[in-house]
């Protein structure tokens, strides 16, 4: 378990891939994260896409549920990926999806404790994130964490009958060292 202030972060289990079942078909949930114009999945393609994780091989992504330290309840998920085993590259994400939770600083302390896990544990040299250009909150919360814009990808992300940009940020691991130092 990765603690913070406001919330923890714990491994998935296989009872959590129904409500995250339930969060993939979310409209509203699926508005800021998704990257094709069909978000939906079915649980069956759910359960293939993380039965390695749920028995702990698959060497290139761990995902957590978000559980509100207050309530005991799950808000959301996250996750940290690599592209492979040498990789000193991660990416992370995150969805809120209880929407009364969003705007009290949980998704910023989230992205936090994803980064002091990669660059802590992980031992990665960058971490990346990316979201649409249009989500002020997330880029806002990974700038508190000293994530720097590295780029826009114009057009990128077709849904609801249009394209829309992305924005690729990032943070070095000298960056994160600076900021716990209080130097950035």
């Amino acid at each position: 378990m990765i603690c913070g202030k406001l919330v923890h972060l714990r491994g998935i289990e296989r009872e959590d891939l129904q409500l995250i079942h339930s969060y993939l078909n979310d409209e509203e949930v699926m508005a800021w994260a998704r990257a094709r114009p069909d978000h939906t999945v079915s649980m069956e393609a759910l359960e293939k896409e993380y039965e390695l994780e749920l028995k702990g091989e698959d060497a290139r992504r761990r995902t957590f549920i978000i559980v509100e330290n207050e309530s005991g309840k799950p808000i959301g998920w996250a996750s940290i990926r690599w592209h492979g085993t040498h990789s000193t590259t991660a990416d992370i994400g995150l969805a809120l999806a209880e929407k009364d939770k969003r705007g009290k600083g949980i998704g910023t302390e989230v992205n936090h404790l994803l980064t002091a896990l990669a660059f802590d544990q992980y031992n990665m040299h960058k971490v990346e994130l990316w979201t649409l250009a249009e989500n002020k909150a997330a880029i806002n919360s990974a700038a508190k964490n000293g994530y720097k814009i590295e780029g826009t990808l114009r057009e990128t992300v077709f849904f609801n009958g249009s394209f829309h940009d992305a924005v690729l940020m990032g943070i070095t691991k000298d960056d994160y060292e600076a900021n716990k130092r209080g130097g950035a």
